[in-house]
Order: structure tokens, then C-alpha cells, then sequence
């Protein structure tokens, strides 16, 4: 195919110039006159001529152009035009096209709805037909039946009884009917009479019959035929008789009315249990015979739904019927009486018995709602898919568990110990046989439930293929509900309400009271004519209660030290007369075994607000009645300084902190988890608790200044029963220079017994502060007290005596700062030794050169020969 000519080599241009997607003039006349103008720069002459007629030709061709390119133009345009029109034909005639076979199929689909409509109608028409004639031949049939039985004849009936299952079902619905007919009608004829009488008594007889051999194959445990008499029976009046029957005959029920009194079993179940109003005991266990009753009442059920499961057409029914009246009836009976036995020995034991109980009980509804949930309610679906997949023929069909029920029962039953829960059901099939159709239904039944059976180990398995998940309603029964009621109805009227929380405040009230008695007594004697005894006979308690504990790990005031003293398990025997761990342990065990009954007792919604309350009123007893009367007395007992402060008044600060350390643990152990976390609940109780420990920390610590002080007045009172000849002694008086001065020696005694007192009472931290500010008082009293006695020679070595002995005393506090001080206070001793020519030196170059110059002076005064040496005058210059 040839190549297209280039338009732009017409024009002496490159190639594809007009190809451009941009023109200018002026660049198109410089390309066609280029070579016009390297002709011209050559000759260096401009010749205008030859660039006009390089224009002429350009404007020709370019003329030229645009009449080919305009024709071009005209003929596209045509053609264009006439392929539009072409194309809007087209169009025109495939629109009318879609119309027609659209308005055809519009046409079609009127006739096939027409026809579809007739043929619904000819569908209904013929199904009425069938209706009628059915009813015609069963109306039929029951004038027949009336008829022969208002000319007392049953040959028909009998007949049909005889015939077998199918024939009783027949009866029955006949029965049924014909007995709506004679209750919904009233009759004046003799013969309408007749025949109503004898439907009535072949109806009473066939009843009666049924129940007969129910009963009979119930004894016999004939579970086949007991299925066939309740499935009639449940056709002929809902099964109410037979179910009655099957619970009236309940062998539970029947060993429960020919056994021993309710009054007698309780009386007998609730006088093993030793110490259930003992506050000192731990409670009791659930009673025996209420724990066997509830054993038997699980074997009964899970015994039960093998059979129930394969007779009655709506065991769930059934087993809420049985269920209901076991607990209204057995075990309710059975509580009533219990409860009125433990109520007239205590509150307490009332309390125990209803919170034991009901644990038990609660334990019981568990193992059963389990059950159902594992077991039962599984079954039960998969029937009811069954019935709603078979229509008619599985209406009112029978649970057929396959396999050894009583098994399942037992597998069951173990899983309760601890072992795996095995498959209640293995491979569920369920039978399903129709009230009026032919029974053999009932494979055609099971053929649907074929596939259901096949590889479905167990109930959960079936739960799982009918839909129930294994989340939150996996465990969620049929009787779920059924039996919380149950079980909330035997309690509701001990706990509903305020009746068990204010039950329970009476008794924690009178529980404190119980344990506070030889606290209380051993108070009021004290506050007696002997008033100033109070001190001594308390701390005389404590130093016994305490004494065997003496060489255990101290407590402290602040809460590092209680816990270190708790730990190490120091906690002294409990004494009357004060605070002491045995009295607080009490209220404390009574506290949590009420806060453990309130948690069993109460719902969640109030179980919280009923903790607060008991550890409010806990707080209160512990505070207000027990610790603040307690440390109140010791600091008005602190009072008296005219006696030497007792150190075994520290007990007291020791055992506070130990109660106050068991407070905090019980309350992170028994309140905290049951009071929620972060709502305001939890936050009042904290904030009643803090304020309980806040204003004990703040009593210690009062009564620890207090006994400080107490300390350092004494010390004082000793340190001024100096004589002023004790420094000056005789030159034979060898005792003072060997054992020093008299109230050296008390002082001393009275520091060892501070620190012993400190060492068994107080922690590290608190043991240091209390040390610490007797050593500093004792030091500036000894500054003090050092500068108003004139001091010989030889009493500087009685000074040097008694000062060492201080320095040794206060050394075993082991506090460094306090030993530099008595360093220096050592060093000032030697001011009274030294030769008059070595004293300079000893103040300017030894640590005494620390000192201003002022305190110097005042020893420096108190020797014998300051006067007669000048040692002063020396001294200033």
C-alpha cells in the first residue's frame, strides 16, 4: 500500500511539519525563506523579489490546500450526515421491535398468572373437598359411635380397645370428642340423656383402665407400655391424670409421707451440729440429712428423665411438675422445720443453718440446671425440629433416648466429683407418633431425624447441630429460670426485703457486745474507786499477755512497721482490761462470716451495699467501742508524773498496731472484693476505714510523745536529786569513784529499760525516733546539769565516771548522731582532769575547739581551782 505524500515537502518543509499540535506564522515564513535569506547573507545584497515569489507560491499552494481541504470537509460532513440518519432508522425500528416482544411477554405472563391462579384455586377447591369429606366420614363416624352408645353398646369401642395402641389412640380421640359434643350442648330427650351418661361412664372406665395399666407397667417397669397408656391418655384429657398418677406413685414421694416427721428428721439432722451458736466455733457444716435429701433428689432426677424422656409426650413439662412439687413440697417442708429449730437456739445458729443451706441448695439448682442444660434441653430441641420438620406425623411425638439412660444418668451423676461429663444421650433419636394417624409414622419420623443420628456423640453435639452455640446461652436450659424461682422461693421470705440484713446487723451486734464483755468489765472496774490503779493493772495485763512474744519482730507506729510485726506472727495471747488480739480476732471472724452469708445470701444488685453496712458496722465497733476507750485511758494515765513512766505502756502502742495491721489485711481479704472496685460503694468504705486508721495513728503517736515526755521529766526528776558534794568527794570514798554517783546509776538503769521496752514494742523507724529524742534530752540536760556543780579533782574522775556511763548507755541505742554528742560530752569531762597547763591546748586543738567559747567558759568555771589558776582570764586572752 502506498504511503500518503507528505503535504509538508510541497512546501520545501520537514517532514511532518503540519503534523505539529502547534502552528506559528512567523516560524512557517522563516522556514519557507530560509534558503532567500542565506542567499541574501552570502551576497550581502537583500533582494526582494525572490522573497515575493517564495511568497506567491507559498499563498498558491497554500490556497490550494484549503479548497481540498474545505471539499474534504463538504464530504465528511455528508457523509457523516447520512450515516446519522441510518442510524436513527435503525434505532426507530429496534424500539418498535422491543415494544412488540415486550407487550408479547406481557401477554404471556397474563395467561400463565391466569392459569396459576386457576389452578390454586382448583388446588384449595379440592383440598376443601377433602376437608369436608373428611370431616363428613369422622362426623359420620362419631353419630355412629353416639348412636351405639345411647343403645348402650361398646362393641365397636371394645373392639378398637383390643386391637392394640392404635386403637386405644382412636378411642381416645373419640372419647374426647364425643364428650366436647354432650359439655358444649344440652340435651332433653330420654335417649340424648342415656347416650350422655354412658359416653360419661365408658369414658370414667377407659380412664380408669389406662391409668390401670399404667400403673401396673410403672411397677413392672415396663417403659414401653407406659409410654402407650400416657400417649393415650395425653390424647384423651392433656395427660393431667397420668401425669398425677406417675407423681402421686413417686416412689420419693412415698418413702417421704411413710418415713419419719419433717419435726423429727430436722430435730435429728440439727443436733449434731455442735457449737452453731458458738462464736468461737467455726460454722457448722450444711445439716446431713438436708445434704442427703438434695443427694437423692439429684438421683432421682437424672434417674427420672430416662423415663420420662420415653413415656410422656412433653417431658419438659413433666419435669417441671416433678420438680415443683419437690421443692415446694419435700424440701421446703423440710427447711421450715429446720429453720424453726435453729432459730429458737440462737440467732447465730439460725443464720448458719439458713446460709448453709441455702449453699446447698444453690449447689443442688446448679447439678440440676447443668443437667438440663447438658442433657435435657438438648434433647428437647432436637424433638422440637423434629415435629416442626415433620409436620402432622411428629406433632405430639415421644423423646425416644436411645442406649442406657440410667448410664447417662450415672455419667452424669460422676461428673460431679470432678470427672468429665460423658454424653447424656448418645445418638438422640426421637420417636414421633401422631394422636390420629397410624403409628407407624413413627419410622418415618426417626428416617428424619436419620441424618441428625448419625455421628452425634452427645447432647452437646445435638445442642451444636440445631444451633446453640457454645457461648454465653450454651449453658442456659429450659428450666434455667424455672429453677432459680425454685430456689428464690424457698428463701424469699428469710432475705426479701430487710429481713436478712437486719437479722443478720442484731446478731453482728450482739456478737461484738459478746466479745467486748471481759473488755468492757476489766474498764468500768477500773473506773472504780481506784482510779490511779487503772495504769498499773492494764499494763500488768499486757506485760503477762505479752511476755512469751518477747523476743519477736517489732512493730512500729506507721504502717511498714505493723506490717513487719504482723508477719512475723508476735501477736500476744489475748488479756483483759485492753486492746488484744484475741478480742479483735473475734470481731474480725464475726465480721467475715457475716460478709461471707451476705455474699451467699443477698442478690449481686445488693450484696455490696450489705458488706458496707457490716463493715461499717465493724469500723465503728472496733473504733469507737474497743481501741479509742482503750488508748484513752493510757494517755489520761500518762497523766500521773509523779510515778516512774511504766514502759510496758509500749505494749500498748505494739498490740494497736498489730490490730490495726489484721484490720487492713481482713478488709483487702474480705471487704474489698466484695464491695467493687472504683464505685462509691468502695469508696465510702475506704474513706471509713482511713479515718478508723488515721485517728489510731494519731492516738498512738500522742501517746508515744506523751510517754517521751513522760520519760524525760523523769529523767529530770532524777538527774536533780545530784547533792552538789557528789563531785567532791573524799579521797578514800572509792565507791564513787568505781560506780560513780547515785543518779547516774538510776538514770542508766531507767535508759536500759527504755531501750529494752522500745526494742520489744516499737519498729526500726519508730524505735530510732523515740530513742533519739530521749538521748537528745538527756544530753541537753546533762549540758546543763554538768555546769551548776563544782567539780574537785577527784570528783573529775567521779564526773569522767558517770559520764562514761551515759555515753555507754545511750551507745547501745545505736543511733551515730547521738553517740558524736556524748563523744563530746566525754572530751568536756576531760576539762576536770587536766593539769591547769594542759587545758588551753585540750580547748583549742581538740574537738572541744568546735564548741563557742562561752559554753567553755561555764565548765571551765565549775573547776575547783578556776579562781585560784585564772584559768578563765587565760582563756579570753
Amino acid at each position: 500500500m502506498a504511503r500518503p505524500s507528505d503535504p509538508s515537502r510541497e512546501f520545501g518543509l520537514p517532514e511532518g511539519y503540519f503534523a505539529q499540535s502547534t502552528f506559528l506564522p512567523d516560524e512557517y515564513i522563516e522556514e519557507i525563506s530560509r534558503a532567500d535569506l542565506e542567499f541574501a547573507k552570502k551576497n550581502a545584497v537583500f533582494e526582494p523579489k525572490p522573497f515575493i515569489r517564495t511568497f506567491e507560491r507559498a499563498l498558491d499552494k497554500l490556497q490550494a490546500a484549503q479548497a481540498k481541504l474545505d471539499a474534504k470537509i463538504a464530504q465528511r460532513e455528508h457523509s457523516a450526515s447520512a450515516s446519522a440518519e441510518d442510524h436513527r432508522k435503525k434505532m426507530a425500528r429496534l424500539k418498535q421491535t422491543f415494544a412488540t416482544v415486550g407487550s408479547s411477554f406481557e401477554q404471556l405472563e397474563m395467561q400463565i398468572s391466569e392459569v396459576s391462579s386457576n389452578t390454586i384455586r382448583i388446588g384449595e377447591q379440592l383440598d376443601t373437598v377433602a376437608k369436608e369429606k373428611d370431616r363428613a366420614e369422622a362426623i359420620k363416624e362419631l353419630v355412629e359411635f353416639y348412636a351405639e352408645l345411647s343403645e348402650g353398646t361398646t362393641r365397636r369401642l371394645d373392639e378398637l380397645m383390643d386391637s392394640g395402641a392404635k386403637g386405644m389412640l382412636k378411642v381416645a380421640h373419640t372419647l374426647r370428642r364425643l364428650n366436647t359434643i354432650v359439655v358444649d350442648n344440652e340435651y332433653s330427650t330420654p335417649s340424648d340423656a342415656k347416650a350422655k351418661r354412658e359416653i360419661e361412664k365408658y369414658s370414667e372406665d377407659f380412664e380408669k383402665t389406662m391409668l390401670k395399666a399404667f400403673g401396673k407397667a410403672y411397677r413392672d417397669g415396663d417403659v414401653h407400655s407406659m409410654g402407650i397408656s400416657a400417649r393415650t391418655l395425653d390424647a384423651f384429657n392433656g395427660g393431667v391424670s397420668v401425669v398425677k398418677a406417675y407423681i402421686n406413685q413417686h416412689p420419693f414421694f412415698l418413702s417421704s409421707m411413710m418415713g419419719p416427721s419433717p419435726d423429727s428428721v430436722a430435730e435429728a439432722g440439727h443436733q449434731p451440729m455442735e457449737g452453731a451458736s458458738d462464736l468461737g466455733h467455726l460454722p457448722p457444716p450444711p445439716d446431713r440429712w438436708l445434704a442427703q435429701l438434695y443427694a437423692d433428689t439429684r438421683a432421682v432426677m437424672f434417674k427420672d428423665w430416662a423415663i420420662i424422656s420415653k413415656v410422656f409426650p412433653r417431658p419438659i413439662d413433666i419435669m417441671q411438675q416433678l420438680l415443683k412439687r419437690v421443692f415446694e413440697q419435700t424440701i421446703q417442708s423440710y427447711l421450715e422445720t429446720l429453720f424453726g429449730r435453729a432459730e429458737g437456739q440462737s440467732k447465730l445458729a439460725f443464720l448458719r443453718v439458713l446460709a448453709s443451706s441455702h449453699l446447698e441448695t444453690r449447689r443442688l439448682v446448679e447439678d440440676l440446671q447443668k443437667f438440663d442444660a447438658e442433657t435435657i434441653t438438648p434433647a428437647v430441641m432436637v424433638l422440637e425440629t423434629a415435629r416442626r420438620s415433620g409436620g402432622a406425623a411428629a406433632a405430639h411425638g415421644l423423646l425416644d433416648l436411645p442406649g442406657d439412660a440410667l448410664s447417662a444418668a450415672a455419667q452424669f451423676s460422676r461428673s460431679q466429683s470432678g470427672k468429665a461429663l460423658e454424653a447424656a444421650a448418645r445418638g438422640a433419636a426421637q420417636g414421633a407418633i401422631d394422636d390420629d394417624d397410624d403409628p407407624d409414622d413413627e419410622a418415618a419420623a426417626r428416617d428424619r431425624l436419620g441424618e441428625a443420628r448419625s455421628g452425634v456423640g452427645s447432647a452437646m453435639a445435638i445442642a451444636a447441630l440445631i444451633g446453640r452455640s457454645e457461648g454465653a446461652n450454651a449453658s442456659v436450659g429450659l428450666l434455667h429460670g424455672f429453677l432459680e424461682r425454685c430456689c428464690d422461693d424457698l428463701f424469699e421470705s428469710y432475705i426479701a426485703g430487710s429481713n436478712y440484713i437486719n437479722a443478720e446487723q442484731a446478731h453482728l451486734k450482739q456478737a461484738f457486745s459478746q466479745a467486748l464483755v471481759p473488755f468492757v468489765r476489766a474498764r468500768s472496774e477500773r473506773q472504780g474507786p481506784s482510779r490511779s490503779k487503772a495504769l498499773l493493772g492494764m499494763l500488768s495485763s499486757v506485760t503477762s499477755s505479752v511476755g512469751a512474744g518477747a523476743g519477736a519482730a517489732s512493730t512500729g507506729l506507721s504502717a511498714a512497721d505493723g506490717a513487719g510485726g504482723a508477719a512475723a506472727g508476735a501477736l500476744p495471747v489475748g488479756f483483759e482490761g485492753s486492746i488484744n488480739t484475741n478480742t479483735t480476732r473475734m470481731l474480725l471472724q464475726a465480721h467475715a462470716e457475716a460478709v461471707a452469708r451476705a455474699v451467699e445470701l443477698e442478690s449481686d444488685a445488693t450484696a455490696a451495699e450489705s458488706v458496707a453496712a457490716l463493715t461499717s458496722q465493724l469500723l465503728s465497733t472496733l473504733g469507737d467501742g474497743f481501741m479509742f476507750p482503750a488508748l484513752e485511758d493510757v494517755l489520761e494515765s500518762l497523766q500521773d508524773l509523779r510515778q516512774e513512766p511504766d514502759m510496758r505502756a509500749f505494749e500498748v502502742v505494739r498490740v494497736a498496731n498489730i490490730i490495726i495491721r489484721l484490720t487492713q489485711i481482713h478488709f483487702q481479704r474480705a471487704v474489698v472484693p466484695f464491695v467493687g472496685n472504683g464505685n462509691y460503694i468502695y469508696r465510702d468504705t475506704v474513706a471509713v476505714k482511713n479515718q478508723l486508721m488515721s485517728r489510731v495513728e494519731t492516738s498512738l503517736n500522742l501517746i508515744t510523745n506523751k510517754l517521751v515526755g513522760a520519760c524525760t521529766q523523769w529523767i529530770g526528776g532524777i538527774l536533780a536529786k545530784q547533792r552538789k558534794g557528789d563531785f567532791r568527794p573524799a579521797e578514800d570514798d572509792f565507791t564513787a569513784f568505781e560506780m560513780g554517783t547515785q543518779p547516774c546509776r538510776l538514770c542508766t538503769d531507767f535508759l536500759g529499760r527504755i531501750e529494752q521496752a522500745c526494742q520489744q514494742s516499737l519498729g526500726a523507724e519508730n524505735q530510732e525516733r523515740v530513742l533519739a529524742d530521749v538521748g537528745n534530752a538527756l544530753h541537753r540536760m546533762l549540758m546543763d546539769h554538768l555546769r551548776r556543780f563544782v567539780v574537785s579533782v577527784a570528783g573529775g574522775l567521779v564526773l569522767a565516771k558517770d559520764v562514761s556511763r551515759y555515753r555507754e548507755a545511750i551507745s547501745s541505742f545505736g543511733i551515730p548522731a547521738l553517740n558524736a554528742k556524748f563523744g563530746v560530752l566525754q572530751d568536756i569531762s576531760n576539762i576536770f582532769l587536766v593539769q591547769p597547763s594542759a587545758l588551753k591546748p585540750l580547748l583549742d586543738e581538740g574537738p572541744l575547739s568546735r564548741l563557742d567559747r562561752p559554753t567553755l567558759q561555764a565548765f571551765v568555771q565549775m573547776r575547783e581551782d578556776s579562781r585560784s589558776s585564772s584559768l578563765v582570764k587565760q582563756l579570753v586572752y
